[in-house]
């Protein structure tokens, strides 16, 4: 973990609450693994007072990636950001997905802004020569950003939204329960977005006995442990905490 400024070298609203930030000056983030995120803030002053956690979408030669989704004040702001622009950064924070094996073929599932650490995972995949495929689900079809960026890149992608405008109408979860019926040879299950997506996928990859991890979303106001303000109810625990324990964990640690 580092403390550093970096600088926007590119910036892209790609429609609906959504914006796509390239920075540079990241080398501290070169080690990141997908999974993992970092605390930005591009603004000046104490107004608003706390950063705000981001999935890393990429890493490269000096340079990250991230995708902003503009909920409020401070990811407005990140949103708005224009090349030039400082960001202060601490990162890389947390538990990404474990190392997978090379014959492990990873299906991954994500939900709305979600997408943003299996965007990473499956370009990761692609680089190390593992097969990867992508479920990808939201509400509607403006919502799945990216997606042609992936399939430009050669990433076997299916999209589901629920009012029917892309891909197959449904939820997300349908896409799954149909691959693991299908086969479940070799496969796991990495998967973030909503937390009732993650709920369900966990059920339907126990039901199929894969292995299955989530990388939860949670409002943090440090990143590091200290607040204690990202509790989650754990299984074998009262708590399990999304930064410094997760964000991503066994699909059997959280809720009971």
């Amino acid at each position: 973990m580092r403390f550093f400024t970096a600088k926007v070298v590119e910036s892209q609203d790609l429609g609906g609450a959504y914006s796509w930030l390239c920075l540079e000056g990241c080398e501290a983030l070169a080690a990141a693994s997908p999974g993992q995120f970092a605390m930005l803030r591009g603004w000046p002053g104490h107004d608003p007072l706390l950063s705000r956690a981001f999935s890393v979408l990429s890493t490269g030669p000096g340079t990250a990636e991230f995708l902003i989704r503009r909920v409020g004040r401070g990811s407005g702001l990140l949103g708005a950001a224009r090349p030039g622009d400082p960001i202060r950064v601490v990162g890389p924070l947390g538990r990404g997905f474990p190392v997978a094996t090379p014959e492990v073929t990873e299906l991954l599932v994500a939900g709305g802004c979600g997408l943003a650490p299996l965007y990473f995972a499956a370009r990761r995949a692609q680089a190390e020569g593992r097969r990867v495929r992508l479920l990808y689900g939201a509400r509607q079809s403006c919502e799945l950003v990216l997606a042609d960026v992936l399939r430009a890149r050669g990433v076997e992608l299916q999209t589901a939204t629920e009012d029917g405008s892309a891909g197959e109408r449904g939820l997300v979860t349908a896409l799954l329960e149909r691959e693991l019926a299908a086969s479940t040879a070799g496969l796991r299950v990495l998967a973030c977005g909503p937390e009732p997506m993650l709920r369900a996928t966990r059920e339907v990859a126990r039901r199929h006995g894969v292995p299955c991890f989530l990388s939860l979303e949670s409002p943090m106001a440090c990143g590091v442990g200290a607040c204690l303000g990202c509790a989650i109810p754990a299984r074998d625990r009262p708590f399990l905490y999304v930064c410094k324990d997760g964000p991503v964990f066994a699909a059997e640690e959280v809720w009971p």
